[in-house]
């Protein structure tokens, strides 16, 4: 439930002055003092000074140093790319940009925040970070500042708002008088998140009761000696556990090894069991949202649930002491390796919906990952899970986090085994992919190796074909191609070889000159693609299609089929076929006369491919689209002409670009 903010006025007039003054400013503080916020509440009255983008990047679930950046290019909008530098693309796409980048709770990934902020405002002069965390970053010209706790008339504002309790017109009685009130928020040293908890319980007690059991509250929660962050926030916490039922207080615990946001399937699969039945976690999930330790938001897939930060470390120093740790991270694991296979199962059909799930619960599965590789005995499953979301890797723009698993697992299980196979060709798959045919040939020489029986040869043939094509060997590509469709007829491989090896052939065709073959080709998979309920191949055999109009010459039978393969790429974030789509439409719309929206549009295509580590120049099997497009544009417009317009379309926003090369009004 979104809540109001109260105060903080002078501190949101402090930090906005130094984001003027410093283009590095870090909100420091102990956990439950408002850091996020201040840094969200001073973000809203900051949007006019940053027009070119603002981005607010939530840190505290990512464990993985390695995909932070990966994690800023997705909230910014950018699909995931094949460049290993994934920090200078960002760098380079910023640019001149003014803009704003907000990095919420990196205490746990301080080198890698440091290096990244250093890199981007090194690259980007127009650009300002505002980072959140418990310790500064100690990166070049960073300002550091000391988010401190309420004032005290903030504070009793806070718990009179959050408790439902009417002010006094006297300044001194009504439900909870003032002075009683201020005294409890001082016990609570003024802490957002403490005293939020304690509104909870005052909605029940008498502030006079409340500051009584403080004191009792402290010393039972801090009475092993151990290291304590902050006595009066653990004494809040204390004070909602205690106000849960043991149900409840179970639950708290047991959701704690969630890494991000989970849903009821979710909960129940994770948590139950013991004294916690199934049939009661749905009761205990709405008490924990009722005392405001659970935050209900609305997502495409349906309703979420989430901790903050400082709640689910509580209740995970809970689940240690009852000692299920383990068992409960092992059915974390268990439930996401399951939901990642019946995913795959129930792909056909239902893929845009699916893939809207599984990217909400990327956290909770790099999570999987971790626990998978950290532990030897769980190294195959980990390898079957990244091999299993080959679907994620290769059609809904994640193949820079897909080529991270896939390679990672593949170090940490080096056993021979169908699912390491698996993982090899898809790595092979993804590596073609983002352009890197060195590696792509390294994996599939593993998988021939390794593969004695032939369990895998036409998934091989299928990615040696493609990489014939990226060398634009048009010729041996249709054998390979062809071979590897025989293979996946015989054994039944649709949704992963045959329908992709029926896209990548007709192009393959096209390009060896065989345009009639190419559509019979297109006809034959679109009618499977009708039967399976395949969707992301259909956008593919509707850009070959287009491609099919190029050849030919006829540009409206090429803008209507790379419209609808654009249409199709959109719904699964796949910029890669995005970005040849609008380079196809920039050519038919050159050709119906509008060289200038030609040029734009090559812009725009050119501004996706950059975001993508992509060459500049497309790869072997798009650049003859994008070489046409630009020649006749310049014939018509100049060079100078050619290059204004040209450089519009790099920096215009993405969404309004899209609308115009779907042929959308732009209001």
């Amino acid at each position: 439930m979104e809540t109001t903010f109260v105060g903080r006025h002078v501190e949101i007039a402090q930090v906005a002055r130094l984001m003027r003054e410093s283009r590095l400013v870090t909100l420091t503080g102990l956990g439950g003092v408002g850091k996020s916020r201040l840094a969200h509440r001073v973000v809203e009255e900051s949007v006019a000074e940053f027009p070119d983008g603002l981005w607010l990047v939530e840190l505290a679930c990512l464990t993985d140093p390695h995909l932070l950046p990966e994690t800023v290019a997705d909230v910014m909008g950018l699909a995931d790319q094949p460049a290993r530098r994934r920090a200078e693309v960002l760098a380079e796409w910023l640019g001149p940009r003014r803009s704003l980048l907000v990095l919420d709770t990196c205490e746990h990934l301080v080198e890698a925040v440091a290096s990244l902020v250093d890199t981007l405002l090194r690259a980007a002069p127009r650009l300002r970070v505002l980072v959140t965390g418990r310790q500064p970053l100690g990166a070049p010209g960073e300002h550091v500042y000391s988010v401190p706790p309420l004032p005290v008339e903030d504070a009793v504002a806070l718990l009179r708002e959050r408790a439902g309790l009417a002010a006094p017109p006297d300044g001194s009685g009504g439900e909870g008088g003032a002075a009683e009130l201020a005294e409890l928020c001082q016990g609570l040293d003024r802490i957002p998140l403490a005293i939020e908890l304690a509104a909870v319980q005052l909605r029940t007690l008498p502030p006079t009761v409340l500051l009584r059991r403080l004191n009792d509250r402290y010393h039972l929660l801090t009475g092993d000696g151990g290291p304590v962050r902050h006595g009066s926030l653990r004494a809040a916490m204390g004070w909602s556990h205690e106000l849960c039922t043991p149900a409840e207080r179970l639950l708290w615990a047991r959701l704690s090894v969630f890494a991000s946001g989970f849903d009821l399937e979710a909960a129940e699969y994770v948590c139950a069991g013991g004294p916690l039945p199934a049939g009661q976690v749905l009761e205990a999930l709405t008490g924990l949202a009722d005392k405001s330790l659970l935050q209900r938001e609305e997502h495409p897939t349906g309703v979420r649930l989430r901790m903050l930060d400082t709640v689910r470390e509580f209740g995970a120093e809970w689940l240690s002491r009852l000692g299920e740790d383990s068992a409960v991270r092992g059915r974390h694991r268990d439930h996401y390796l399951r939901l990642a296979r019946r995913c795959a199962t129930e792909w056909p059909g239902r893929q845009v919906e699916w893939y809207g799930r599984i990217r909400a619960e990327r956290r909770n599965l790099r999570k999987v990952f971790e626990l998978c590789l950290a532990d030897p005995q769980w190294s195959r499953a980990g390898l079957d899970l990244a091999g299993t979301l080959w679907f994620l890797w290769v059609c809904c723009g994640m193949s820079r986090e897909g080529r991270h698993h896939l390679e990672t697992a593949l170090r940490a299980d080096p056993g021979p085994g169908p699912e390491r196979l698996r993982a090899l060709w898809v790595c092979a798959w993804v590596a073609a992919l983002q352009g890197d045919l060195a590696a792509a040939r390294e994996r599939l020489d593993q998988c021939r190796a390794e593969d004695p029986e032939g369990s895998v040869t036409g998934h091989v043939l299928q990615v040696e074909g493609m990489l014939a094509l990226l060398r634009r060997d048009h010729a041996r590509a249709v054998e390979l191609l062809e071979e590897a469709m025989a293979w996946h007829m015989a054994k039944g491989g649709v949704l992963s070889g045959l329908l992709p090896c029926h896209a990548l052939a007709a192009l393959g065709l096209l390009a060896a000159g065989r345009p009639a073959e190419a559509v019979e080709t297109l006809s034959e998979g679109q009618a499977l693609c009708e039967v399976h309920g395949e969707e992301w191949s259909r956008a593919q055999m509707e850009y070959v299609f287009a491609w099919a109009g190029h050849v030919e010459g006829e540009a409206s039978g090429a803008l209507r089929h790379a419209r609808s393969a654009l249409a199709s790429a959109l719904g699964f974030e796949d910029l890669s076929l995005s970005a040849a789509c609008v380079e196809m439409i920039a050519w038919a719309v050159t050709e119906e006369g509008d060289a200038g929206g030609g040029a734009w549009l090559l812009g725009v295509a050119q501004a996706v491919r950059d975001s993508l580590g992509l060459p500049r120049s497309g790869s072997g099997i798009f650049a003859p689209v994008r070489e046409q497009t630009l020649t006749q544009a310049v014939k018509v417009l100049g060079g100078a002409g050619f290059d204004t317009l040209f450089a519009e379309g790099q920096g215009s926003d993405l969404g309004i670009a899209v609308k115009y090369a779907l042929g959308e009004k732009i209001s």
